[in-house]
């Protein structure tokens, strides 16, 4: 399920670019089976999604952000849909923000598949060169609207040259320094076909063996690049081209696609001991607000105690009592110890619990396991709160 993102300037020939790599990639499934036939990989698809089409999201959309916004979501949930276990997603649009080409990324690790970046390298003069014999062209068909074919009027349309000129100020360049344009392939505009075998290898992790073409074939697929530029047409295969599926077979071959921090998702947490931990830190600090009100004044509570060195909470979630010691009781701004800035206000209770169980949620995982047993989480909260404590007002 690779996906493969084309990046470049307007009319710089990336839906060409796309059908281009869609015929390759099945000619290299050709070869790969005729040399392999006892193989038991399965055969990709291959999916092309346009960024934009002349009914729902013309080219008029990158005139306003709202509709460029929506425009963008269209097309990266049109690629999410199409990747699958057999599929390479090739996404046909311009894709000039760098932020959009992180969520593709993004969105590729989440899968666990990997993704590239095709950058189509037309110079800037050319892609004008190229807007403007589609102008010319749109001109002569309005001119003539009574005798166009049915073929004629779905040709590509062109760009306003207000707009071509602001999407190519606003283009981000893709680098091999961002780790979501990598791998990186860049196709000039005078090479005849992109890297196939380069960019195969790098989604698939299959090695491919491709034939260099002479100046001859070059120069032919130049020159078809370059009409085809001027009366390209966006038809129902260019939108979503699916290849034939062979039969479905185990075994698919692709690179190994490592987790990510940002796109891993955390392991689910066990309501039950959840629950637990909950119960038990919520009793121990109920306890000590029982204790609070029973003893409000610390000089009272220093008093009470055995050596008058510390003040000794007794409570029946752990083994090991709350300890406040005598110099942390009595450098509080008030006597109250449940009192506004007291050593034992219960907000700073609360805090410091909801504290202790976000430090210890990372541990609460599937099947129950923990970073403690459950009879070990009271002294294990107890501790913490003798550590807090005792650090307070030193």
């Amino acid at each position: 399920m690779p996906l493969v993102v084309l990046t470049g300037y307007p009319c710089s020939g990336l839906s060409y670019r796309a059908k281009q790599l869609a015929e390759l990639f099945e000619k290299a499934q050709d070869e790969f089976f005729a040399s392999s036939p006892e193989t038991s990989r399965v055969r990709y698809k291959i999916h092309i999604v346009a960024s934009h089409d002349s009914s729902s999201y013309p080219r008029t959309v990158y005139d306003n952000a709202r509709t460029e916004k929506e425009a963008r979501g269209v097309a990266s949930s049109r690629a999410k849909r199409a990747l699958g276990r057999d599929s390479i997603v090739i996404l046909d649009g311009m894709n000039y923000i760098k932020g959009f080409r992180y969520q593709l990324w993004c969105d590729a690790k989440a899968l666990g598949t990997a993704s590239c970046t095709v950058h189509v390298g037309t110079p800037v003069d050319q892609c004008v060169a190229n807007n403007e014999a589609r102008l010319q062209r749109d001109q002569r068909s309005k001119e003539a609207d009574e005798t166009c074919t049915s073929e004629q009027k779905d040709l590509e349309p062109a760009y306003p040259p207000e707009l071509l000129n602001n999407l190519i100020f606003r283009y981000e360049e893709p680098s091999m320094h961002s780790r979501w344009d990598k791998p990186l392939f860049t196709v000039p505009w005078a090479d005849a076909e992109p890297p196939v075998g380069d960019i195969w290898t790098a989604l698939t992790g299959l090695p491919l063996s491709s034939t260099p073409l002479g100046p001859a074939d070059e120069n032919s697929l130049v020159s078809k690049l370059t009409s085809s530029l001027a009366s390209s047409t966006l038809t129902s295969d260019t939108a979503s081209t699916t290849t034939t599926t062979a039969a479905r077979r185990p075994g698919l071959s692709r690179p190994k696609i490592k987790p990510h921090v940002s796109t891993a998702l955390p392991a689910a947490i066990n309501s039950d001991t959840l629950y637990s931990y909950e119960k038990r830190t919520s009793a121990i600090v109920a306890a000590i607000r029982s204790f609070t009100q029973a003893h409000p004044s610390a000089e009272a509570a220093l008093a009470q105690s055995s050596d008058g060195s510390r003040i000794t909470i007794p409570v029946s979630e752990a083994s090991e009592p709350v300890v406040v010691p005598a110099h942390v009781a009595m450098s509080t701004p008030t006597d109250d110890l449940a009192g506004a800035g007291g050593v034992l206000a219960l907000p700073r209770l609360q805090r410091l619990r909801r504290q202790w169980i976000g430090l210890n949620r990372a541990y609460i995982g599937q099947a129950g396991k923990s970073n403690y047993a459950l009879d070990q989480v009271g002294d294990a909260f107890v501790r913490f709160l003798n550590a807090e404590i005792d650090t307070t007002h030193t």
